[in-house]
């Protein structure tokens, strides 16, 4: 969920984000679920900071006005449309990127997506196989062909994105917490594979965030996101410029020494 919606959420995202101009000069910076959300404030973060986006989900038009945001504002952007879910398709994504720049040395891999609550022995069979498409396959796919091209290109940063019920469980929530349990797991292992060969691998946990889908959520349902908001430890939820400034962090000189790390942005929920 972000304090900001649709235009407004981009024109503030580069100082919020804590995005210094130049600072991924030169930079080839891969957003994989960057259409809405977290991954687009993210990539509009990534650019204003100089790096060359690669910006990649499912819907064009949404990727095409992200694109044109980026370059509205002097940065560097090209779409790719993708399918997380499917190996080939993300292959394909990253010959791309392979074609085009020659080399990538950031990754974002914005996946995933929960699907309602319900007790475990009542999630049917169909979505439980939907959320460790979207949300573990999808991480696995990403890393699998990403981390080549990183190795080629002497090394790089990924992260991945998790959730709060990747570091405990949450009721009526068994496939979701699992799959993200998961992706903590996978990028555990990511970085102990590959920490000599130059590259990082870290995982954020976001708590509740102002995303534009929580935003139309909370005008449906006010009351319900209400008491959503006061039974955190924050008593409000996070912005997609947050995650970006924590992304980006990932992602520079500063946190060179972190790797294979869970950094939860969740206000301290997961501390309480």
């Amino acid at each position: 969920m972000s304090g900001a919606t649709g235009a407004s959420a981009g024109a503030s995202a580069g100082d919020a984000s804590g995005a210094h101009p130049g600072r991924f000069a030169g930079k080839v910076c891969l957003i994989v679920g960057a259409s809405q959300g977290m991954g687009r404030v993210t990539a509009l973060a990534a650019a204003r900071a100089g790096a060359r986006v690669i910006v990649a989900a499912r819907r064009e038009d949404a990727l095409a006005e992200v694109v044109r945001e980026i370059r509205a504002a002097g940065g560097e952007a090209v779409a790719h449309v993708v399918d997380a879910r499917d190996a080939a398709s993300v292959e394909r994504l990253v010959a791309f990127v392979r074609e085009r720049y020659g080399r990538l040395d950031l990754a974002f891999n914005n996946v995933g997506k929960q699907q309602g609550r319900a007790p475990l022995h009542e999630i049917p069979l169909e979505r439980w196989r939907e959320a460790v498409g979207v949300n573990l396959d999808a991480t696995f796919y990403c890393m699998k062909y990403e981390i080549p091209l990183m190795l080629a290109s002497g090394g790089g940063s990924i992260v991945n994105n998790s959730s709060k019920a990747g570091l405990r469980g949450l009721p009526a929530m068994a496939d979701y917490s699992a799959v993200k349990f998961g992706v903590i797991g996978l990028t555990h292992v990511a970085a102990l594979d590959y920490a000599r060969q130059g590259i990082r691998v870290n995982v954020i946990a976001p708590g509740m965030i102002r995303t534009e889908a929580a935003v139309g959520f909370e005008a449906q349902h006010p009351e319900l996101v209400a008491k959503f908001r006061e039974s955190g430890v924050s008593g409000r939820f996070g912005t997609m410029e947050e995650i970006a400034g924590v992304v980006l962090w990932l992602f520079g000189p500063e946190s060179g020494y972190v790797n294979g790390t869970v950094i939860p942005v969740d206000g301290g929920d997961t501390a309480a």
